[in-house]
């Protein structure tokens, strides 16, 4: 089935703070985008533009909470591997749709590796049925979205069923969020509606090395990774390799040394997951630890790759390998960063 499908409701838009940003907004009437910048560096860069998004609703299905937001749709980039392949708007896509889940007490943002699917209905009938993508985008960082089709004006139901969390969940969030709850949002369309979002046209900055800030989002959170002052244990150290940023620290989990390392976006510090990572610790000449980190979720690490091991000294070498790189789709801005990233060592 072809991912592309889905929504949007009277809500209120969310507006494109420029934050010290001189170019103009403009409304679009329709799916053209201006072309691709050339020689894009294989870095975190700013885009030719970016968007208004309109809130479709929220919902909860246990302790996780579900936020719709759609904008009109565009261009992005799957991954597979190392290589990114560009999807294009199609011409019966009426939004791109997003998808973001968190928990209700913390507002951390949750992955879910799978089972995420979403039905959309109207009047009685079902007008799509598909998996959105994971995503990162510079204004929205880590969430779930696809372009969709709608089937003119009137008034949707999005069925969301939440799928499994699917890594290791530590801390208070052991034994959360079990199930598969399904959440249903109820939301009105209209074409005139979502051509009267905004369109800011990033001319003078576009393809420079940088990012767009970060949307404000009202109640719905962003995929911010903690501050490095905010990690608890002991600090490692830290780097960057392929434009993605590391703090890598230790703490006790379960009466034991815990390796932690948490990957981030440079710029935005929004959380980098859905990574394969491995970590080698050298002393004196000898390896002492060397295996795969797990992903994780943690209220106070956050989104991470961790890992038991013995206490570390002050002479270890701790190199962090990147088996593979995020496996997450990207909004422009993001399809050239985060594909090669060498081993790390601290």
């Amino acid at each position: 089935m072809e991912r592309r499908d889905v929504l949007r409701t009277g809500g209120f838009t969310l507006l494109c703070a420029l934050a010290g940003c001189t170019e103009l907004f403009e409304t679009r009437s329709t799916n053209q985008e201006p072309p691709v910048v050339e020689n894009r560096p294989n870095a975190v860069y700013v885009p030719t533009h970016f968007e208004g998004m309109e809130m479709v609703g929220m919902g909860h299905g246990g302790s996780r909470m579900v936020g719709l937001t759609y904008s009109y749709p565009h261009r992005f980039w799957t991954v597979t591997g190392h290589d990114a392949k560009r999807i294009n708007v199609e011409e019966d896509d009426a939004v791109h749709m997003m998808l973001s889940v968190w928990d209700m007490e913390t507002n951390e943002v949750l992955p879910i590796e799978s089972g995420l699917q979403i039905k959309i209905e109207k009047d009685g009938e079902t007008v799509t049925q598909l998996a959105p993508w994971p995503m990162l985008s510079q204004r929205m960082g880590f969430h779930y979205g696809d372009n969709v089709s709608l089937d003119g004006d009137g008034t949707y139901i999005v069925s969301v069923d939440l799928g499994s969390i699917g890594l290791r969940q530590m801390g208070s969030f052991n034994g959360r969020f079990g199930g598969q709850p399904t959440v249903e949002i109820e939301f009105d369309y209209s074409e005139s509606e979502r051509n009267d979002l905004e369109y800011t046209m990033l001319d003078e900055r576009k393809g420079q090395r940088g990012a767009t800030d970060p949307m404000e989002m009202g109640d719905m959170p962003l995929s911010f990774a903690p501050q490095k002052v905010d990690l608890p244990g002991e600090l490692i150290g830290e780097g960057e390799s392929g434009d993605a940023a590391f703090v890598a620290t230790t703490v006790e989990r379960d009466g034991e040394p815990y390796l932690v390392v948490s990957s981030r976006t440079p710029h935005n510090r929004y959380v980098l997951p859905m990574m394969s990572l491995s970590a080698t610790v050298r002393r004196g000449g000898k390896t002492t630890f060397d295996e795969a980190l797990t992903k994780a979720i943690d209220p106070e690490l956050g989104y991470h790759y961790g890992a038991a091991m013995d206490s570390l000294r002050p002479d270890d070498e701790v190199t962090i390998a990147v088996d593979a790189p995020p496996q997450v789709s990207r909004h422009e801005g993001y399809e050239t960063a985060f594909l090669d990233i060498p081993e790390l060592t601290i």
